[in-house]
C-alpha cells in the first residue's frame, strides 16, 4: 500500500496573514487520496485559505489524486484563497501538460517565490473582460446534458463530477479525470523502446475501449521514437520516463528525457515523420528541466 506523509508548517505571507506550506512525501493515489483531501479540507476549515503544496518528494500521482488537487484548488479559490504548487517533479509537470491541466495551476520552483506570489495582484489576462456574452449555455461533450455558466472560471458538473473551465472568449475544456487511465515506467533510452511500451499502451487502449487501430498506429510511432532515442542518447546509462494516458477519445504517450535523447529542434524532420503516424506529435522543453515528446492518437 502506498504511503503519503505530511509535514505542515505555518508561513507568514506578505499580507501578514498566515499560510500553510504542506510538504508531501510519497504517492497520491487511491489508497492515500482520502487522507490527502481531508488534510487540505481541515486546513481550510481552520480558516487558512492560502496553501503551498510542496511536491518535490511526491513520486506518483494518479488520476484520482490529480482530480482531488483540481477540486481543492477550486474550493480554496472560491473562499478567496489559493493553492500553489511548489517543486513539482518534471514527470508530474509532463503529466499536467499531457492532461491539459498545467494552465489550471500556479507553479513555483521555491517556497520563497510562492510566498511572494500571494502578495501580487492577479495579472491582467486573468482578469480580462469576457469577449462573449454570459451566461453561456453549453453541453457536456459525453453526456450531452446542458450546463449553464454565469461567468468565466472553473466549475464542476454536479451530475458527472467532471471539472471544466470556460475562458473569457467562451472556450470550454473538460477534465474528465474519472475516465482517465494512466501508467508510467522508466526504461533505458537504449532499450527496445517499442517492445517495452507498446503492450502497456495497448492494454490501456483496451481498458478505455479504444479501437485497435489506435494501438496499432501508436505502436508504429513508438518504433520510430525508439529509433530516435537510440540514435541520440549520448550516455549509455541514459533513461527516459514514459507516461501513458488514455481515455475514451484518445491515447497519449509522453516521453521525458533529461539527457540528449530528445534534444530536438522545433522544425526537426522526425517530428513531421511522427506526426504522419499519429494524430499529433509535439516536442517541448519543460519549465523544470528535460525535454518532453508527446504522441497523440485520437479515436476518430
Amino acid at each position: 500500500m502506498a504511503v503519503l506523509n505530511f509535514d505542515i508548517k505555518s508561513v507568514n505571507l506578505p499580507s501578514n496573514e498566515e499560510g500553510k506550506a504542506v510538504f508531501l512525501t510519497g504517492s497520491i493515489d487511491a489508497s492515500t487520496n482520502q487522507t490527502f483531501e481531508k488534510r487540505l479540507t481541515d486546513i481550510l476549515s481552520s480558516g487558512t485559505t492560502s496553501v503551498m503544496l510542496v511536491l518535490t518528494n511526491v513520486k506518483y500521482i494518479n488520476s484520482t489524486g490529480l482530480g482531488t488537487i483540481v477540486k481543492c484548488v477550486d474550493t480554496f479559490r472560491e473562499k478567496g484563497g489559493d493553492i500553489k504548487l511548489v517543486g513539482v517533479p518534471t514527470k508530474v509537470i509532463a503529466l499536467f501538460e499531457m492532461l491539459g491541466l498545467l494552465a489550471l495551476f500556479e507553479t513555483h520552483d521555491t517556497i520563497e517565490s510562492a510566498v511572494a506570489s500571494f502578495g501580487k495582484k492577479k495579472d491582467a489576462k486573468a482578469a480580462a473582460a469576457p469577449t462573449v456574452k454570459f451566461p453561456l449555455q453549453l453541453k457536456h461533450p459525453v453526456t450531452g446534458l446542458g450546463l449553464n455558466v454565469s461567468q468565466p472560471g472553473r466549475f464542476k458538473d454536479p451530475r458527472s463530477g467532471d471539472y471544466f473551465s470556460v475562458d473569457p472568449a467562451g472556450t470550454i475544456e473538460f477534465y474528465e479525470m474519472s475516465k482517465v487511465r494512466m501508467a508510467e515506467l522508466k526504461i533505458p533510452a537504449h532499450t527496445d523502446f517499442a517492445a517495452a511500451v507498446a503492450p502497456l499502451a495497448s492494454s490501456l487502449c483496451a481498458a478505455c475501449k479504444l479501437p485497435g487501430s489506435v494501438a496499432e498506429a501508436m505502436g508504429d510511432a513508438l518504433a520510430r521514437a525508439g529509433s530516435l532515442l537510440n540514435g541520440k542518447a549520448a550516455d549509455a546509462n541514459e533513461t527516459c520516463n514514459v507516461l501513458i494516458v488514455a481515455d475514451q477519445d484518445k491515447l497519449q504517450v509522453g516521453i521525458v528525457s533529461y539527457g540528449s535523447a530528445l534534444a530536438l529542434r522545433g522544425d526537426d524532420s522526425v517530428l513531421r515523420e511522427l506526426a504522419g503516424l499519429v494524430t499529433e506529435a509535439k516536442h517541448q522543453v519543460l519549465p523544470t528541466r528535460g525535454n518532453l515528446l508527446i504522441l497523440v492518437k485520437m479515436a476518430h
